[in-house]
Order: C-alpha cells, then sequence, then structure tokens
C-alpha cells in the first residue's frame, strides 16, 4: 500500500502502549486525522522530536483499509511552535484552539479553511495578539467554517461587538480593543452559541475563564 501525504498540526497525543502514542491531527488534505505512531515514547525512536502539541509537521501514513486509524509512516517538523508553550498563558489559549477545532470537526472530513484559521492563530499568538480578541475571531470564524454560523441580532453592546468581529481578517484583529467586561460579554455569548449548537464543551474552557479574569 503506497503511503499518503498531508500537511497536519498536532491536536492531541495519547499513549496506547509503552512505546507508542495516537496522534491527532488537523491536516490541510485530510481534515481531522488519527494515526498510530509506533516507537513515538522511545528515547531514540523514529518521531523523536517531531511529535508534540501544537506541532506542524509534513506526515506520510499508510491509509488503513478497515477503519479511520492509520499508522504512521514518517514525519518532518516544520514548526514546533516553541513560544506557545514559554507561558502558562499561551499554553492554555493554544490548547484551547486545538480543542475546539477537534470538537467542531468529523473525523476525515476535508476543510482546507480550518486548517488555514488554526495555523493562521497559533501564529498571531506567537506575534503577541491581545487573547481575548483573538480567541473570540477564531471561534466565531470556526463555527462559521463548519457551518454553525453564529447569528446574532443587529443593535448594541456585546451582538455589536460580535457581528464586527465576525467580518474581521486576522489581519485587523489587532486593531479592536476591548475592556475586560466587553471581553468577558462577548466570551460567555458565543459560549452558549457553541453549547446550544455544538452541545460539546471544551475541557480547557474553564482554565481559559480563569486566565481571562485575572
Amino acid at each position: 500500500m503506497e503511503t499518503e501525504r498531508a500537511e497536519g498540526i498536532v491536536l492531541r497525543t495519547q499513549p496506547v502502549t509503552e512505546s507508542s502514542l495516537l496522534v491527532t491531527w488537523y491536516t490541510r488534505e485530510a481534515g481531522k486525522l488519527k494515526t498510530l505512531a509506533k516507537g513515538a515514547r522511545r528515547p531514540k525512536g523514529p518521531f523523536q522530536g517531531k511529535l508534540d502539541l501544537f506541532y506542524h509537521d509534513e506526515l506520510l501514513y499508510l491509509p488503513s483499509r478497515r477503519g479511520d486509524l492509520h499508522l504512521l509512516h514518517e514525519c518532518f517538523l516544520e514548526n514546533p511552535h516553541a513560544k506557545l508553550r514559554e507561558s502558562v498563558e499561551l499554553l492554555t489559549a493554544a490548547s484551547y484552539a486545538c480543542e475546539l477545532v477537534e470538537l467542531a470537526t468529523e473525523r476525515e472530513d476535508v476543510n482546507a479553511q480550518v486548517f488555514e484559521l488554526l495555523a493562521g492563530v497559533l501564529g498571531a499568538l506567537k506575534r503577541g495578539a491581545t487573547l481575548p480578541v483573538l480567541l473570540v475571531w477564531f471561534e466565531q470564524k470556526l463555527l462559521t467554517a463548519v457551518g454553525w454560523a453564529p447569528q446574532w441580532e443587529r443593535g448594541t453592546g456585546v451582538n455589536k461587538l460580535l457581528v464586527s468581529l465576525a467580518t474581521t481578517s486576522l489581519a485587523g484583529v489587532g486593531r479592536v480593543r476591548l475592556t475586560r467586561e466587553q471581553g468577558r460579554a462577548a466570551r460567555l455569548a458565543l459560549w452558549r452559541w457553541w453549547d446550544e449548537h455544538v452541545g460539546r464543551a471544551p475541557r480547557t474552557r474553564a482554565a481559559l475563564d480563569r486566565q481571562m479574569r485575572h
């Protein structure tokens, strides 16, 4: 069987044996993808230094004939996003973005827009973007990309802010300023929409909320 190639970002890793990892990716070519990385936990294994949260890799995998767990054959590290591990704040925000993508997408449902959004938000986090604005922007854009575009009644206050952010580009996010109260109101409104339509609240949400309050 021939290998297939994809460009992917690691959403999650799970130990499955003493030597192997289950790796969940979001890829440009195949959408959300799960691979078994044999030997990845060995100190001198074939994937040493190439698999961790937020890593952006080129991967080669052997497609499964019986299911949706594929065998990772080889991968090449393109960007480890090391800066995202330099503070609890950045680590929490990046983890939250990755968990949103994992929850909002179906396995192997190709959506290059989701890949670009995730790559873009991780890059913006590294560059020091304002977290409350960036994450509200990202969550709205992600929901729209997967077919759950939030519908806000036009008016004043938080709805006006959310409507405005929904049409803002990533470059424009840096020009938006929110008070602490505005940021929290926007997050709560968006989270209510998420829970009603997606139905699976991310586990990292509570940690993010605590962080944003300080």
